[in-house]
């Protein structure tokens, strides 16, 4: 089977593992249904799947069922034993649909009794699909606000943010509608972290609503403010009724790589996409793959495409897969490659069809081809680009919608082309001898054995001991020169991918590290010792670029700290803060340069420890770690470098802007990665991640983080709006 045929079968069976029928089923088979009557409510993409598998478990006990679902729904035929009244909704915009669907909704919803169950089975689409406005919006109003939404191209927990504003029945709104008592809510993820506070808004997640003297996202409506201050406003805090996840992104991953390595081959599974829109996604994505170990690569969720004031068909799928051809073609096809990227809920935009493909030769490097691309990407109109080809993913109903699925399959680096596993240490990892691949380069390889690149292990023994990833993460943390250091940093994550470095269980146990490799210079002093000033002279910007230049040379050892001493965690932790670490590297690189630039060295200034010193307090507990390092000092960073910014361009410093620029977007995925493990361990221990997270602060840092915050940046980067509303009300006034 060709390459790209693999990559069909197993979005396929992706889509059968997290389809909403079985996922439901599933669940609510292990659980007794109650003991009284049950009311059931579907909204969402799924919402036909999902009713199927809650009547295949709990038919029983079910009295009645309302379902919202988009058109085109395929109803399965069945007979249920309950009555059930379906209705269709608008989207992705909301229309007069909607707004019956809304109103059907919140009538259903007080018409529980107080004694009876209700069972909430929601999946992605449901915000556009059921609308219950608050008095004075007008739909005009809704679909202006949610086209506005879609064509800024912003992260979609911004998006919900200001629809559970304009809404009655999001951010909490339908909760307060039930006056059961028993009231749980399954639901498919269709948004980065599966925060219930985002999927269709929120309906029965509360409070998640925003002070409207926050910062608003720019989204090119003039009329958002003056509507916003006439709402009503937010919403206080109410009871969360029991929301159960049963279908993820990452449930569709693993069965990507599941399956990839049934059949022989190695296979990773990357995560989620970096926190950004379509381009720096694709070329964050190519610059990995050039060099990436032969395999499979999987990641998910969704690259947001800003679009043109004319666009013409396509979607988010297909529209990456054209900027990843065409970065591919740029770099004159490096490698044999393979891609499929397509949408789990089998529609992509307005394009008809689910995503694309290319690899196995196709399409060929045809003469004008890129200047076809680029076109067809600057009017977000890539469907007829991929039509043209017929390599389409097909559309077609799947019963769920778990976000997006990018797979590719590599094949090995041409001759001389490949870069030998190095460790932290600077020292050659001597791969396997292997042979030649013959024939199709995409053909089925090894998984273990000659020729095959291994993936990086957790607790895994081979015949010949692997150096253990903690071990030479400890190696780059001591290294003292930085610029040794940067190169040790990005030889490790080398090593790492390629499969060169395992987690070695007998690794010596991690010692507390007071202090870590750092030059003889800077000079530490007190942050209240360091001197303060203006950015009207240069000598001020200097000192405010070594600030930032010396909080980067930290951060790289923060994360390489990170890696060292918090075992028994994922693989995919590992590569995160690996990643990090590589990353802070470049920036420090960037700064460094600059500064040489203006004159003077890293060093030059006296700066503050003030960042490592929470790293020895914090180096017992990872939760902790992640809490008030990531998303405390870290996203500081987010608050204070627009500013910083907006001050270096008022006094003409065109490239120290530059490079903040980049710093302060890459900064965003970091935090991100911080709040991504610490909700992780949180759970896994059985906590509330907001509660505890604010339990920390109070602890460790009572009235240190103070507004103002850059809220579109914190929301990015994995912060609740719950969360952002408890930041301002523990800052107090002024």
């Amino acid at each position: 089977m060709t390459g790209v045929g693999r990559l069909l079968d197993w979005y396929d069976a992706a889509l059968d593992a997290v389809h909403g029928r079985e996922a439901v089923r599933a669940v609510l088979a292990d659980e007794p249904s109650p003991a009284r009557p049950v009311h059931l409510l579907a909204l969402g993409k799924a919402a036909e799947a999902m009713l199927q598998g809650a009547a295949g478990a709990w038919g029983a006990v079910i009295t009645r069922a309302l379902v919202v679902a988009p058109k085109g729904s395929e109803a399965e035929v069945g007979r249920l034993p309950f009555p059930v009244r379906r209705l269709t909704g608008n989207h992705p915009v909301p229309g007069a649909e909607s707004l019956a669907a809304g109103a059907a909704m919140a009538e259903f919803l007080q018409r529980v009794p107080p004694d009876d169950a209700l069972l909430v089975l929601l999946s992605g689409g449901a915000s556009s699909l059921a609308e219950w406005p608050q008095p004075g919006v007008k739909l005009a109003d809704l679909r202006e606000l949610n086209e506005h939404l879609l064509a800024a191209g912003l992260d979609i927990r911004v998006m919900n943010a200001l629809r559970g504003r304009f809404s009655r029945l999001k951010a909490g709104g339908a909760a307060g509608l039930c006056r059961s008592a028993d009231v749980r809510i399954l639901f498919i993820s269709d948004v980065p972290g599966d925060s219930p506070a985002s999927v269709g808004s929120g309906p029965f997640w509360s409070p998640e609503s925003i002070d409207a003297a926050m910062t608003v996202p720019e989204i090119g409506w003039p009329e958002l403010e003056a509507l916003l201050r006439r709402l009503p406003p937010p919403r206080a805090a109410g009871h969360r009724p029991i929301h159960r996840l049963v279908a993820g992104n990452g449930d569709a991953r693993a069965v990507v790589r599941r399956a990839a390595r049934a059949e022989g081959l190695d296979a990773w599974d990357h995560g989620l996409f970096p926190a950004s829109s379509g381009l720096p996604v694709a070329r964050q994505l190519v610059r990995f793959l050039r060099h990436a170990p032969a395999g499979v690569h999987v990641w998910g969720g969704e690259a947001p495409v800003p679009l043109p004031a004319r666009s013409g068909r396509g979607g988010r799928a297909q529209h990456l897969a054209a900027l990843l051809l065409l970065l591919w073609l740029s770099r004159g096809f490096p490698r044999p490659i393979a891609v499929l990227s397509a949408a789990t809920d089998g529609v992509d935009g307005n394009s008809g069809a689910a995503g694309a493909w290319f690899g196995d030769g196709r399409p060929k490097a045809e003469v004008g081809m890129r200047t076809t691309l680029r076109q067809a990407l600057r009017g977000a109109d890539t469907a007829v680009f991929w039509e043209g080809l017929g390599q389409v993913v097909p559309g077609r109903e799947t019963g769920t919608n778990v976000m997006d699925l990018l797979i590719v399959q590599l094949g090995p680096l041409a001759a001389g082309t490949a870069r030998m596993p190095v460790d932290a240490a600077g020292e050659a990892v001597s791969p396997a001898a292997g042979n030649e691949t013959s024939g199709n380069p995409l053909a089925r390889q090894p998984r273990r054995g000659a020729g095959a690149a291994a993936q990086p292990s957790v607790g895994g023994s081979s015949a010949r001991r692997q150096p253990g990833v903690q071990a030479m993460a400890l190696r780059a943390l001591q290294v003292r020169d930085p610029a040794r250091k940067c190169e040790c940093v990005e030889r490790l994550l080398e090593a790492w991918r390629a499969g060169g470095l395992a987690v070695v269980p007998d690794d010596p146990p991690p010692t507390r590290i007071e202090i870590p490799g750092r030059p003889e210079r800077p000079q530490l002093v007190r942050p209240q010792d360091l001197p303060r000033r203006g950015l009207h002279t240069l000598r001020g910007r200097q000192a405010l670029l070594h600030a930032v230049t010396h909080i980067e040379f930290n951060a790289i050892n923060l994360a390489l700290d990170a890696v060292y001493r918090f075992r028994g965690l994922p693989a995919e932790y590992i590569s995160d803060w690996l990643q990090v670490a590589a990353e802070e590297a470049r920036h420090f690189q960037l700064l460094a340069q600059q500064l040489t630039r203006t004159g003077v060295a890293y060093g030059d200034f006296p700066a503050h420890n003030g960042l490592w010193e929470m790293a020895v307090k914090t180096d017992v507990d990872p939760m902790e770690r992640m809490a008030l390092v990531p998303r405390v000092l870290e996203a500081r960073g987010l608050d204070v470098t627009p500013g910083m910014i907006q001050r270096l361009q008022a006094a003409g410093d065109a490239d120290s802007v530059a490079v903040l620029e980049v710093i302060q977007r890459e900064e965003i995925s970091h935090v991100a990665i911080g709040s991504h493990w610490f909700r992780h361990l949180a759970m896994q221990r059985g906590l509330d991640p907001e509660q505890t997270f604010l339990d920390l602060l109070a602890q460790h840092m009572p009235g240190r983080v103070r507004p103002p915050f850059a809220l579109d940046a914190r929301l990015a980067a994995g912060f609740s709006l719950r969360e952002m509303q408890a930041l301002e009300d523990q800052a107090g006034p002024g």
